[in-house]
């Protein structure tokens, strides 16, 4: 398991380059088993991702597996510009959101890092999530979203059963959990089993419509606590 290292440096945010996704190759070569697809998702499903965060009612996101980071540049697009706590953002103003992003795959973890600074980045395990709420200040069970990008049905049973059970208990009564899977899993024992699970950890389970422009075609998961 790798130890948790938190950085945030504000470098100015630059757009998703074609190298970031030879990168997402190159890992997936390296780590097939950690990496769920051959290539980024797009801003398509990103944008369903995020779509509909009332941030006027939020405090606190995390993000799981943000890989290059699509979904991390799609969420601090949609964010409000002082939503963030100028703490973290850099900017001026009084804005109290905080956006945590957790990332096992160290490469990647230094590309999202280094390309969007505005997010607090750990190279740790989701699992670990609690430990990481209570490090950057943030009580487990008032978090107010979580958007992952992991590999579900890549994941043994074990290691992914204690992640969504701490995805639970770090959620405040209310809150959304948001993920994704891509429509052609949809054939494999794997991704029944994992929504079978969605189901009986989470109150209540939203699947969306598929998003045919992303390759492969996905839906995403809206899960409420």
């Amino acid at each position: 398991m790798s130890s948790s290292t938190a950085t945030n440096r504000m470098t100015g945010r630059r757009p998703p380059r074609k190298r970031d996704s030879v990168a997402f190759m190159r890992e997936f070569i390296l780590h097939p088993g950690r990496i769920g697809a051959i290539a980024p998702s797009g801003r398509a499903l990103a944008a369903a991702m995020v779509r509909g965060i009332d941030f006027s009612q939020t405090r606190s996101i995390l993000e799981f597996g943000p890989g290059t980071g699509v979904f991390t540049k799609a969420m601090l697009d949609a964010m409000p510009h002082d939503w963030l706590d100028p703490r973290q953002s850099h900017r001026p103003g009084a804005g109290k959101g905080r956006f945590i992003a957790i990332e096992f795959n160290e490469a990647m973890a230094s590309t999202v890092s280094r390309q969007y600074p505005e997010a607090t980045v750990y190279h740790d395990d989701a699992g670990n999530v609690e430990t990481i709420c209570r490090k950057e200040g943030i009580q487990p069970g008032t978090v107010d979203a979580i958007i992952s990008g992991l590999a579900w049905t890549s994941i043994p049973e074990q290691p992914r059963n204690r992640i969504l059970e701490a995805t639970h208990r770090v959620l405040k009564p209310g809150g959304e959990f948001r993920t994704f899977t891509y429509q052609a899993s949809m054939l494999v024992r794997s991704a029944w089993v994992f929504r079978k699970m969605l189901r009986s950890t989470f109150g209540e389970v939203q699947v969306g419509r598929v998003v045919w422009r992303n390759m492969p075609p996905a839906f995403v998961y809206r899960c409420i606590k």
